[in-house]
């Protein structure tokens, strides 16, 4: 493939003019400094994929060769490294500008219109090649979410993602393709996802703001959809094609994270729970679990484990009686539940311990999280016979990522389980009333 056709570049350069923007970018190679280095320089900062005299030498000699393979294999080492386009538009930028410098101190305004027109059309042709790798890595990442939910032994909600899976695999070909006859649904109440959301989904929802969050986030992604129909048919439209259809999948992404939360809520209502606290019991958990760990496959995004005791319970059992201690279980399960999003999942793990699930939440704010319980916990004393009794908690934090798993079976479980109750010994070792 080349970068730029021959006839692209004879429409712009002429031989003389050639010459001359050759031995400019001869010139520029030991001048040139790139914003990028110049900020490595200063921050230490990590190299963009590529050396500065390696963009001028590619260049220099797509210009004196249309056919030169150099500047498309540097652009397509970048893409693949998820070295951000913006990076070599802006590095493509100030190379230009150099090179329009030294034109200018020449007089020679033929080299600096030929110079402004030859990156014109080069920002386009290698905005192809990172749209092209884009498309290709969406549309492999689609289809590896599509197989994951497939393989769900309970789908649940996650079977109307899946349908919004479909239509971005639909919109994946036909901007791959420029095909503006093959693009999906426009409409966002009117493809399947949109249908159901606007239907079944509306009453499913009791919180209207997270609703209304959801709809409003497949609408924008909708609305950024019509922009890109707009430009499927374009040749020359690569750049804004490749940043809105980023935008989609950024979108798409938060849909999933929406659905993975509803679908914790479905299973809060679904199954057995409780009778003292009406937390989800023990028995469930491996089966919940595992739904859990797969829909974090499917949907790329990890959730976080709590596990929680009351601290110094059996103190409590043993000064109070039992009675007072299972009303501070109760009092505990309450603090804890008003406490979290309607999507978490909250376990009696055995006595007084909790298990709670937090779905779509990373390491931090799963921590923001269980800072947030251990207060309330502590701020909302028991009333007894004897009076008010403060209850402190500790918790042990944990962070999984379904797709950093090779298997999803009992043993992964009861070892995630493990792991997260060591963290809350740890809590315990280090004081109490604290998070590890």
């Amino acid at each position: 493939m080349n970068v730029i056709s021959g006839d692209e570049l004879a429409s712009v350069v002429t031989e003389s003019v050639r010459q001359d923007m050759g031995r400019y970018f001869r010139q520029a190679r030991n001048q040139y400094v790139g914003p990028w280095h110049i900020e490595e320089l200063e921050q230490h900062r990590t190299s963009p994929g590529f050396e500065q005299e390696e963009l001028v030498d590619c260049l220099q000699q797509l210009l004196a060769d249309h056919d030169s393979p150099a500047c498309h294999e540097l652009m397509t080492r970048m893409c693949g490294q998820n070295v951000p386009f913006m990076i070599v538009a802006h590095e493509l930028s100030h190379l230009r500008d150099l090179l329009i410098r030294l034109a200018a101190g020449d007089s020679n305004m033929n080299a600096v219109g030929a110079i402004m027109t030859f990156f014109d059309v080069l920002e386009d042709t290698l905005a192809k090649i990172y749209l092209a790798g884009f498309l290709g890595t969406l549309g492999h990442r689609n289809n590896v979410r599509l197989r994951h939910i497939s393989a769900l032994a309970e789908k649940n909600l996650l079977i109307h993602f899946e349908k919004h899976l479909d239509w971005l695999k639909q919109l994946t070909v036909a901007v791959s393709g420029r095909d503006r006859s093959a693009m999906p649904e426009a409409h966002h109440e009117r493809c399947e996802f949109g249908k159901w959301l606007h239907g079944e989904g509306a009453k499913l929802m009791r919180d209207r703001s997270h609703y209304m969050h959801l709809v409003e986030t497949h609408a924008a992604m909708h609305h950024v959809v019509d922009e890109i129909a707009g430009m499927v048919g374009l040749a020359s439209d690569s750049l804004p094609l490749y940043a809105l259809m980023k935008k989609a999948e950024n979108y798409s992404l938060d849909l999933g994270n929406e659905i993975s939360m509803l679908n914790s809520m479905v299973i809060m209502i679904s199954y057995n729970k409780d009778p003292m606290t009406g937390a989800l019991t023990r028995r469930s958990l491996e089966r919940v679990m595992i739904n859990q760990l797969e829909i974090s496959r499917a949907t790329e995004t990890p959730f976080c484990l709590l596990m929680c005791d009351v601290d110094h319970f059996k103190q409590i059992n043993d000064r109070h009686g039992h009675t007072v201690g299972d009303g501070a279980i109760v009092h505990f399960a309450n603090a804890l539940r008003n406490s979290l999003r309607q999507s978490d999942l909250m376990f009696r793990f055995g006595g007084d311990e909790f298990l709670l699930m937090l779905p779509s939440t990373g390491y931090q704010q799963g921590w923001e999280v269980a800072e947030k319980l251990r207060s309330a916990v502590a701020e909302h004393s028991l009333a007894t016979g004897a009076g008010q009794l403060t209850l402190q908690a500790s918790f042990g934090l944990l962070e999984v990522s379904g797709n950093k798993t090779s298997f999803i079976d009992s043993e992964l479980v009861n070892n995630l389980i493990a792991e997260c109750d060591q963290r809350l010994y740890l809590a315990k070792h280090r004081g109490r009333n604290q998070i590890a």
